[in-house]
């Protein structure tokens, strides 16, 4: 009935008692805040101090013919209006029309307009004009709970208030007065339990106690609360957390089950269990929990152990497993199974394979060799190792042996990992298939840039280097331009090389600083030194004998006629006499008795 009566705004209350007294009163007022912290509530107490005849210290008396014709209705001077059910433009036509006739019987007409945000955007342009240049006998009250959602043309000109959510002891100390006021009997741990339930919104709580008044009668407990609105105690939510923490599937499901069995709603409970977590956040961070969070003594001492069992790591993947779920709850008609599912990967994190998990593993076992609980450091020390690797580079970690240096690995995926993975020294050859893609790079970016025109920039006359991926392309830091090119279209690149080099290795873009000191000049490597023994050894064998002619006596087969050259071939040596046969002009050979004969002839 006055400003008193506001419970936690008295940074509002205090600033328009002050303008009523000096009659420094402003044309439009905009009350934002969250539900039940006042807003409509002070801007009735404002509508009847600003006409009361006989204010008492900035509030109104509510005895004087206009407080008590305002509040019984009968004076019209002070409307109402809600936004959310007359939001069109005819609606603020119809008070744009109104405000030119003066008030009947009080000092101003005040027009409300509560959840101002759901006007249209017509209907805000029409009050534009009247909000700039009201009459001086017409006040304006805009409430919101969404002010953000108001055009800033609107809040330029009003003079706006901030409500804030109430605290937890100012929700109890006013509900105090009214059960003493209402002859109730109400137990400590249940006022607790109204202020906590009511979320800064003093309406909500006095909703809820309304309710169990109606239900448990004169005399509340905390437990009448629990029954009839069917949450679920901090009990249960203390224990399901330190199943969470041992690991304890079985008492998970259990506690589930009586939760179900009671018929509480596990969408309530699973509020309350991520409101636990985040509580139990803050006892982690907090120099000074007890200012923060709005516990009982008993209550606060369990919170603070359950909070010193768990790292910051599982405190916040329990968080943002249970806030998914809640999100995919959504969409399902029981959310039962996708809740059990969330917490045995909180209990279990080995079976999430998210980054969360893998963090809070990883905490877990620092934590244990910390302890000396884990005799085995040095393979732990690689499990943490692949652990970090599979983070930092996205990728799977491979349990296969490792391979001997001296032995040449299989082939394998070219996926990249980082920017620069040096080849092995003893691959370093002319050999080398990736050295032998980098000598052709010339005709390869020719036929890329050709089927992706937009690639010319990244590709044509760039300056490359190698790894044991693939090609890196490397740009001067003013070549930014060409680079971003590069890194926008990188899969383009990777298939225009691969179509044009019939490889599969990779392609990468970087900065010549970012690897200056790893180039490789593929030109100046020699080939192997098995091939170049075998060369030597078997040169003298396989030289081809034109080839030797060529080299010691070019002049001289430059000038033959190559036609006359006939090709010289070993496989059909065969000093038989049939080979020199010659069908159309054969001489006759003759034997040591005809030779005889032909001697005595002579």
């Amino acid at each position: 009935m006055v400003f008193e009566d506001i419970v936690g705004q008295g940074h509002i209350t205090k600033t328009l008692k002050n303008q009523i007294l000096s009659g420094k009163i402003s044309h439009a007022y905009l009350f934002c805040g969250t539900r039940g912290t006042g807003k409509t509530t002070c801007a009735k107490v404002f509508s009847r101090a600003v006409n009361c005849l006989d204010p008492k210290n900035g509030s109104p008396c509510n005895e004087c013919e206009v407080c008590r014709g305002i509040i019984d209705g009968s004076i019209m001077d002070v409307k109402e209006i809600d936004a959310a059910s007359n939001n069109g433009v005819d609606n603020i036509r119809e008070i744009r029309d109104d405000v030119r006739y003066v008030s009947t019987n009080a000092k101003y007409t005040v027009y409300i307009i509560d959840e101002v945000h759901m006007l249209s955007a017509g209907a805000f342009n029409a009050l534009l004009k009247t909000l700039e240049e009201p009459p001086e006998y017409v006040i304006f009250i805009l409430a919101t709970t969404e002010a953000h959602k108001v055009p800033q043309t609107i809040l330029s000109r009003c003079q706006r208030f901030d409500f804030k959510r109430i605290k937890p002891s100012d929700i109890i100390l006013r509900m105090k007065e009214i059960a003493h006021g209402d002859g109730l009997t109400i137990s400590d741990d249940a006022y607790d339990m109204l202020a906590r339930l009511a979320d800064g919104s003093m309406r909500d709580g006095l909703s809820i106690l309304e309710r169990v008044v109606s239900s448990c009668g004169s005399s509340v407990t905390a437990k009448d609360i629990t029954d009839t609105l069917g949450i679920s105690s901090a009990d249960s939510v203390f224990s399901i957390t330190s199943s969470i923490i041992d690991g304890d599937i079985d008492g998970i499901i259990s506690v589930l089950d009586a939760i179900l069995s009671d018929g509480k709603d596990i969408r309530v409970f699973m509020d309350a269990l991520i409101k636990n977590f985040r509580d139990m956040l803050i006892c982690k961070v907090s120099d000074d929990p007890d200012s923060v969070l709005d516990y009982t003594a008993e209550d606060m001492v369990k919170l603070k152990s359950l909070a010193d069992k768990m790292t910051f790591e599982k405190i916040s993947h329990a968080a943002s497993v249970l806030s998914d779920a809640q999100a995919d709850t959504k969409w399902v008609k029981s959310p039962r199974i996708i809740y059990e599912l969330a917490l045995i990967k909180i209990s279990k994190p080995e079976f999430d394979d998210s980054p969360a998990a893998l963090f809070d593993r990883i905490t877990s076992l620092e934590k244990k060799v910390a302890n000396g609980a884990v005799a085995d450091t040095s393979s732990l020390t690689d499990r943490l190792k692949k652990l970090e690797d599979k983070i930092k580079n996205g990728v799977k970690i491979s349990d296969a042996p490792v391979k001997k240096e001296q032995e040449k690995p299989e082939e394998k995926a070219k996926t990249p990992v980082r920017l620069y993975r040096p080849i092995p020294e003893y691959e370093l050859t002319a050999d080398n298939p990736i050295v032998k893609t980098a000598k052709n790079w010339g005709n390869i970016s020719r036929t890329m840039a050709n089927s992706a025109a937009y690639l010319k920039p990244c590709l044509l006359n760039r300056t490359i280097t190698i790894d044991a991926d693939g090609i890196i392309l490397l740009f001067k830091r003013e070549e930014k331009g060409a680079h971003d090119i590069g890194a926008n279209f990188k899969e383009r690149l990777k298939q225009a090389f691969k179509r044009a080099s019939g490889t599969d290795y990779a392609i990468k873009i970087a900065y010549e600083d970012e690897i200056q000191d790893d180039l490789v000049d593929f030109w100046a490597l020699s080939a192997s030194n098995a091939d170049n023994d075998n060369d030597s050894n078997n040169s003298a064998a396989s030289a081809d004998p034109l080839e030797n002619l060529i080299e010691n006596f070019g002049e001289i087969v430059e000038d033959a006629d190559e036609s006359e050259f006939i090709e010289y071939d070993s496989s059909q040596d065969n000093f038989s006499q049939s080979s020199f046969d010659d069908d159309s002009d054969r001489e006759e050979f003759l034997d040591e008795s005809e030779i005889s004969q032909e001697d005595e002839n002579i």
